[in-house]
C-alpha cells in the first residue's frame, strides 16, 4: 500500500509543499553562498522546482532523484535535459562515494523508511567538504501518543523529532558541523503556486489536501520546522 499524502503530492504536481514552500527555499538558498558549477543531490526532487531554481540561479549541476514514479515523470519534463532525473529510493542512493559538493532534502527525510540509514547515505556520497541542507517537520515538544497516531494516519510516518533529536540525529551520522539556519516559524497551510495537476484525479485527494491543511491549523502550537546546515 502506497502513501497517500504522497500521491497527492505526485498527482496535483504540487511544488514547494515543504514547510515554508518555495520563497523559504530561494531566501535559503541565496543566503549559502552557494559556488557556481557546484555539483547537487537534490533527493525527492518532487516536480523539480528546487532543481530547477539550482540550474538557473547558480548554475549548479544538478542530480534530481525521486521514489514516486509520477513525480520523476513530472520532474524530467519540467527540466528537460538540463537536469539527470532518476527514479531512486534515498535510503540506498546508487552513486559513487564522495560525489557531490551538496545534498538538499526538503520534507523528506521524515518521509523515508530510516532516517538513519538515508543520512549515512547522504553522508557517504557528499565531498569531504561538502555539505547538507535539510528542511523537516520539528515537533515543538514531545507529542501525544494520540497526535502522533494521526499524523501516521495523514502522513505515513511513525515520528515527529525534536530539535535536539534531529540533532542527534544528524551528528551521529557524521556530520562534524550541524547548524540551524532560519528564524523558526509555525508550519501553516502551505500557500500552493506551482501545480501541475495530472487528469482525472481521485476525490479522496482533494479530501485529503483539506484534511492536511486543517490539521496544520489545529497543531500549529505543535508543530514547526527546522533547516539544518551540514558540514562534513
Amino acid at each position: 500500500m502506497g502513501n497517500r499524502y504522497l500521491d497527492l503530492l505526485a498527482e496535483f504536481g504540487i511544488g514547494g509543499a515543504h514547510p515554508g514552500g518555495f520563497p523559504l527555499t530561494k531566501e535559503v538558498l541565496s543566503s549559502l553562498h552557494l559556488p557556481h558549477s557546484s555539483s547537487v543531490l537534490d533527493v525527492g526532487c518532487g516536480t523539480g522546482q528546487t532543481a530547477e531554481y539550482l540550474i538557473d540561479h547558480f548554475n549548479c549541476t544538478v542530480t534530481a532523484i525521486d521514489n514516486h514514479p509520477v513525480m520523476v515523470k513530472k520532474a524530467a519534463e519540467r527540466l528537460q535535459s538540463k537536469v539527470d532525473v532518476r527514479y531512486g529510493h534515498a535510503e540506498n542512493l546508487e552513486f559513487a562515494d564522495s560525489t557531490f559538493d551538496m545534498v538538499l532534502t526538503e520534507s523528506v527525510l521524515s518521509f523515508t523508511g530510516s532516517a538513519q540509514k538515508t543520512l549515512k547515505e547522504i553522508y557517504r556520497v557528499l565531498n569531504e567538504k561538502g555539505m547538507f541542507l535539510c528542511n523537516e517537520m520539528t515537533a515543538v515538544k514531545r507529542l501525544s501518543k494520540q497526535q502522533l497516531s494521526s499524523i501516521k494516519d495523514l502522513y505515513g510516518i511513525e515520528e515527529v523529532l525534536t530539535e535536539d533529536e534531529w540533532i542527534h540525529l544528524l551528528t551521529s551520522a557524521g556530520f562534524e558541523s550541524v547548524s540551524r539556519v532560519h528564524d523558526i516559524e509555525q508550519i501553516a497551510e502551505t500557500q500552493v503556486t506551482d501545480l501541475r495537476p495530472s487528469p482525472n484525479i481521485s476525490e479522496d485527494l482533494y479530501d485529503l489536501w483539506d484534511h492536511h491543511n486543517s490539521f496544520l491549523n489545529a497543531h500549529k502550537k505543535s508543530l514547526s520546522y527546522r533547516i539544518f546546515l551540514c558540514e562534513k
